[in-house]
């Protein structure tokens, strides 16, 4: 191909021309750089008898592409529909929204469309277009000028060929596979596109100097494309030239190297920002003030869908600087941009909670969601995941030699019955291999009072050296200690707490601040101090749990013991008889973080900060038989229960076998848990082996479980 001359310089559009075509901060319509670069492309066009066209909106588009992204765009169902255009040019912001990190979310454009009746109009257009890219390089060699063809497209050719030999710059034709500037629109591909790519040359820069420009080396910058677009029997022409890319070319390798781009990489630099960090945080804020300028709102979808997207990630570049307000002045940031992104770090704030909350939910349901899905889902940052799986904690599993501590919260029914205390103390240990000891009790406070009972429960909470945590009895003043407990303490290292009935006080305040497992099950002088020893039933529950990391379904006994043993008197094994099988009150299957609760005790966190979310759980509820307790005082907790919302929206309901009970009394709570639960569709199971029985289970608080029939089965390890 030979090569012509330079072309002199377009004559300079005027003043109102350069109004009516930068409209907005974001354009970089501030820059010299890029006003000359688009007044002489479009100076030129003009000159040659092209009408100038308004530019369409950014968060315009169509069915194939998110925002404006190339001139044609606003163009294309008139097009497809074979109406006539014309010949006109016009200045174009545009978005693309492509990937994590693309290269530029915002940019410029400058482009021509123009019907085509024949092959002289595609090669005036050519003529055209080839002069108008000359003129933007302004004092830029013409023999650096290069256009990328495919050997299908000999129209293409002949019409790219006319226009080098006349007025300078070469043409390379490939294959079509190295060319691939071609793409299809609409329904049944209404629109067609074909065409050629035009590339500048940068001197001394890039790899061997015989390569081409589909080397895509350093040495090439691509310019523009001229596509050829084909709808039935109507043919156009259509120019996308990139106003940044031409303008950073005496300045630099990209449109980072223009003054504007660079001054606010470097004040992002400056302030802390690493330089990667920094371009994306330019990046992004140009996006965010162009969409912004727009008229883009924030919103669930659609261009506002992308703004908070690009808002909050912007939020979290700019929060690693000393002073964010002073990067936003540093950038340019309008006042509407400014607010836009304290409104949206305001919403993220109150969000985050019930973001962490769904997503915990859908953790706790199906275990092994991966992060991805659940931050795609549910909106949730790096850091939010982190917090998430840091809400799901499992306590360390117990070895042998641990120690751990035997706590009096509630009742000091170690004081009453010693004997009986040491014994189960020793009876653990025996079998457990653990050092089991009473947790001292600090000093300064009156004996039993509530501040001595949480100054020993803290005490073992912050001990680094105890590894868990026994109950020694119930009793009725746990939540006396709900305001003085170190919930800090246990949420930085999660240990085994193992205790039942006002257990579930703290149990329940426990979980709900920090989220961490305990676990309700036996207590010291209750079940471990049995005369006879731990029934195995209940040991094997207590090391499975606790010691083995042990999932799968909740063994059952085929025994209980019934009878009462006065303490103060008899010291003689209890007898044992055949157990109630569990009973399928309520078909179904349910999953979902297991709740188990003495229900009288749970009552007692009604209206107080210490109460958790029941929804999305699996229930285990049980009931002591102190003062007679029977079904008419279970009936009237129950009801408060379901007044108070509490069984709304949870997934399962499993009860515990009522000690003591007749089959009457068993049967009236049949009757009551079904007239609680009318309208309501979870499944329930009776008679399971927890709570005030013997033998007893012991069930982790906040662990994923699946209630399926009479099984119920552990998904996940209570400990780690």
């Amino acid at each position: 191909m030979t090569q012509g001359t330079t072309p002199g310089t377009a004559p300079a559009a005027d003043d109102a021309l350069a109004r009516e075509l930068f409209t907005t901060t974001s354009s970089l319509a501030e820059s010299p750089e890029t006003r000359g670069t688009v007044l002489r492309f479009l100076g030129t066009l003009l000159d040659r008898g092209y009408e100038l066209s308004p530019a369409a909106p950014v968060t315009e588009g169509d069915a194939t592409v998110a925002f404006v992204n190339a001139t044609v765009t606003p163009y294309k169902r008139l097009l497809a529909d074979g109406r006539p255009i014309g010949r006109i040019c016009h200045y174009q912001p545009c978005f693309r929204a492509h990937g994590e990190r693309p290269w530029l979310f915002a940019f410029g454009m400058t482009g021509l469309l123009a019907d085509l009746a024949d092959d002289e109009d595609l090669a005036r257009v050519t003529q055209d277009n080839h002069l108008a890219t000359l003129a933007a390089l302004s004092d830029h060699r013409a023999d650096r000028l290069h256009v990328l063809v495919d050997e299908e497209d000999t129209d293409l050719i002949k019409a790219v060929t006319e226009a080098a030999d006349r007025h300078g710059g070469t043409v390379h034709v490939l294959r079509d596979p190295e060319v691939a500037s071609r793409w299809e629109y609409g329904e049944g591909y209404a629109l067609r596109g074909r065409g050629v790519t035009y590339y500048y040359r940068r001197p001394g820069v890039g790899c061997d100097t015989d390569c081409r420009p589909d080397c895509r080396c350093a040495r090439w910058q691509p310019l523009s494309n001229l596509i050829l677009v084909e709808s039935g029997d109507r043919r156009y022409a259509e120019v996308g030239f990139g106003v940044e890319i031409t303008a950073a070319i005496p300045l630099g390798p990209h449109a980072y190297a223009l003054p504007e781009l660079a001054d606010r990489v470097r004040t992002a630099e400056l302030a802390g920002l690493a330089p990667g960090d920094a371009a994306d945080a330019v990046n992004l804020y140009r996006a965010l003030a162009l969409l912004t300028e727009a008229g883009a709102r924030p919103a669930g979808k659609g261009p506002g869908s992308i703004l908070r997207k690009f808002a909050l990630r912007l939020i979290d570049l700019l929060n690693r600087t000393g002073d964010r307000d002073a990067l936003l002045g540093g950038f340019g940031a309008t006042p509407a941009l400014r607010a836009l992104l304290t409104e949206e770090a305001d919403r993220r704030a109150r969000t985050l909670e019930q973001n962490l909350k769904r997503a915990a939910a859908a953790l706790d349901k199906r275990p092994g969601t991966p992060d991805s899905d659940l931050c795609a889902t549910y909106g949730l940052a790096d850091e939010q995941l982190a917090t998430l799986r840091s809400l799901r904690r499992r306590p360390r599993r117990l070895r042998r030699g641990d120690t751990v501590a035997v706590v009096s919260p509630s009742w000091q029914g170690a004081d009453v019955f010693p004997a009986r205390a040491e014994r189960g103390i020793a009876d653990v240990a025996s079998w457990s291999g653990l050092r089991v000891g009473p947790a001292a009790t600090p000093d300064g406070h009156p004996a039993g009072s509530r501040q001595a009972r949480a100054a020993q429960f803290n005490a073992a909470l912050r001990d680094r050296d105890t590894k868990g945590i026994l109950w020694m009895i119930g009793g009725l003043a746990a939540t006396e200690l709900l305001d003085l407990i170190d919930y800090e303490a246990f949420a930085a290292n999660p240990k085994v707490i193992c205790g039942y009935s006002d257990a579930t006080v703290l149990h329940h305040a426990l979980y709900a601040r920090t989220g961490a497992t305990t676990f309700y099950g036996p207590a010291v002088l209750s079940e471990f101090a049995e005369t006879g020893g731990t029934p195995p039933f209940t040991r094997s529950s207590f090391l499975d749990l606790t010691m083995h990391g042990w999932t799968g379904d909740f063994p059952r006994s085929a025994e209980v013991y019934d009878e009462f043993v006065d303490w103060a008197g008899e010291e003689r094994p209890r007898v044992a008889e055949p157990a109630p099988a569990r009973t399928v009150l309520r078909p179904g299957t349910a999953q979902g973080p297991l709740l188990p609760a003495c229900v009288p005790s749970a009552l007692q966190l009604l209206g107080t900060p210490w109460l958790p979310d029941h929804q999305g759980h699996v229930l285990a509820l049980e009931f002591a038989n102190d003062d007679g307790y029977g079904p008419a005082h279970a009936a009237r907790d129950l009801w408060q229960l379901r007044h108070a919302g509490l069984l709304d929206g949870i997934e399962g309901l499993v009860m515990g076998r009522p000690r003591q009970w007749s089959a009457t009394a068993r049967a009236e709570l049949d009757r009551i848990l079904l007239d609680v639960s009318h309208g309501l569709t979870f499944p329930i199971v009776t008679e399971f082996e927890f709570g005030h029985t013997d033998p007893v289970l012991t069930l982790p608080v906040g662990v994923p479980v699946q209630l399926a029939g009479g099984n119920l089965r552990l998904l996940e390890p209570a400990v780690r």
